[in-house]
């Protein structure tokens, strides 16, 4: 907290001063020529481009978030291309040219709606990345611990159930939650499907497990579910590699 207190003070004595030196030379290029309407729209237009390159930095540095870097240097793109078009207007038209207040005017208007327009377009694609980070993120953290409830369930059943095939049951459901448990939470959108079936079939195993451990005769069926989970398992390992392939 106090890095951001500091930086954000540091920001702001920097704005303060930018603030300060460009009426400073606005005033000294501007009013020799005697075109006020000129020095006002100029420093109007500075004084926004500098305004917004100063917010730009107070938000970021109080934004938790740095997966979306490259939104913010899109912002900080815009904001730099609009200052430097500001400052070739008071250059070129300012003082070069002899156009009125109005075509003047125009001129900035129309600059300061092209850096609208480019700013809105990222602020469409920030939106639309941090929704699918977001979605990611509610996937990610769903099946984790829905699978783990199921499993959960499972181990009280098999305590229960005075049986020899119960330990073997119970020892491979203890691995496989301890391979969930210990799986990297975060996810990818490619990898939705193979998560969904993780579930889907620890889901179908409690059931089945719930049968057998009411059934009479098991007629090979504690064998069969033995190689369910482990066939779960290693598509938990499968989807844990290819999380590692996708991040690298």
């Amino acid at each position: 907290m106090d890095k951001k207190r500091d930086f954000a003070r540091i920001v702001t004595l920097i704005y303060v001063l930018a603030i300060f030196l460009t009426l400073a030379v606005i005033f000294l290029i501007g009013l020799p020529f005697s075109r006020t309407s000129h020095t006002w729209i100029s420093l109007g237009g500075l004084i926004l481009a500098e305004t917004a390159i100063y917010g730009l930095a107070l938000h970021y540095s109080s934004n938790g978030k740095r997966s979306l870097i490259p939104g913010y240097l899109a912002y900080s793109v815009i904001a730099g291309l609009y200052l430097i078009a500001v400052i070739v207007f008071i250059i070129v038209f300012s003082l070069a040219l002899d156009i009125s207040t109005f075509s003047y005017g125009l001129l900035h208007f129309i600059g300061l709606a092209l850096a609208a327009i480019m700013a809105s377009l990222v602020t469409l694609y920030t939106r639309h990345a941090e929704q699918q980070d977001d979605e990611v993120s509610s996937s990610s953290i769903q099946w984790v611990p829905d699978a783990r409830h199921t499993l959960l369930s499972i181990k009280q059943e098999l305590e229960g159930w005075d049986d020899e095939a119960g330990s073997g049951l119970s020892k491979g459901i203890k691995e496989l939650d301890e391979k969930i448990r210990y799986s990297d939470p975060t996810s990818h959108p490619t990898l939705t499907g193979e998560e969904e079936d993780i579930l889907n079939g620890i889901q179908l195993l409690a059931g089945k497990v719930s049968k057998l451990v009411q059934a009479e005769v098991m007629d090979g069926e504690a064998e069969r579910l033995g190689r369910e989970i482990r066939d779960i398992s290693n598509g938990v390992t499968n989807r844990n590699q290819r999380l590692i392939q996708l991040k690298g």
